[in-house]
């Protein structure tokens, strides 16, 4: 069900989809929710995706610049369209407003 989706974080994190940028030194940091206790590292983002899709509820650690390893938890899938949409959008407010008008998002 989760096939060509993409997790996007909570809107207290700014509805932020997972994204190759969230990348530390030793790799992407997954796990179920709270991945601070048992999140494992992966060393490319397909290997993190998949790993995240097969997760219950799939959370993973934000390396991004400025984010000093944020955690997130997925609210919903969208497509790899919507999440580049997302994306570029800068705005923590207008991204969670435009993650929540979106009408084909999995839980």
């Amino acid at each position: 069900m989760r096939k060509n989706r993409i997790p996007v974080s909570t809107v207290k994190t700014g509805c932020m989809p997972f994204n190759s940028g969230q990348k530390a030194d030793e790799g992407y940091n997954v796990g179920e929710n709270p991945v601070k206790e048992n999140g494992y590292y992966v060393s490319t983002y397909n290997e993190a995706l998949e790993a995240l899709r097969k997760m219950k509820v799939a959370g993973w650690r934000n390396y991004g610049s400025g984010n000093n390893g944020g955690a997130r938890q997925a609210i919903g899938w969208v497509k790899e369209a919507d999440a580049k949409m997302l994306l570029a959008e800068r705005n923590p407010e207008v991204r969670a407003e435009k993650f929540k008008k979106l009408t084909d998002v999995i839980q």
